[in-house]
């Protein structure tokens, strides 16, 4: 049961994964021009608002799949009773104290930032309709 838990966390993830880079791409060089223009402002941040979900996704997956695989069923279940996301702050600290890998703790991090980024800032963008 676990190797099937944590197969579907890695293949979940690795779809994922360069769907959130598309992603990412038309946050960048789509939506945030568009955010430029007063018209076309709060149709980018509605854009940018509902890919920090995608990046949320990504992320949570990751976070579960480290998690797991590092620390079991009492580091998943103790992740998932912290409001559900609480496995990716349980993920990061498995990066850094358990793994010994510094390079996957942040990089959660980064995308922990980059999920709160475009979250609050298509929500400013669209509540700044008609603001310069």
């Amino acid at each position: 049961m676990n190797q099937v838990i944590a197969e579907f966390c890695v293949k979940t993830y690795s779809f994922l994964l360069p769907v959130a880079w598309v992603g990412i791409a038309i946050v960048v060089l789509v939506l945030l021009p568009m955010a430029l223009f007063r018209a076309t402002r709060p149709a980018a941040g509605t854009g940018i608002f509902f890919s920090s979900y995608l990046f949320g996704l990504t992320t949570w997956f990751l976070g579960a799949t480290v998690t797991f695989v590092t620390w079991g069923w009492v580091g998943l279940l103790i992740g998932l009773f912290i409001a559900g996301v609480g496995v990716v702050p349980i993920g990061i600290l498995a990066a850094f104290i358990s793994l010994k890998e510094p390079a996957l703790g942040f990089s959660l991090i980064v995308m922990l930032v980059i999920v709160f980024a475009t979250r609050m800032g298509g929500m400013a963008l669209v509540e700044s309709n008609g603001k310069v």
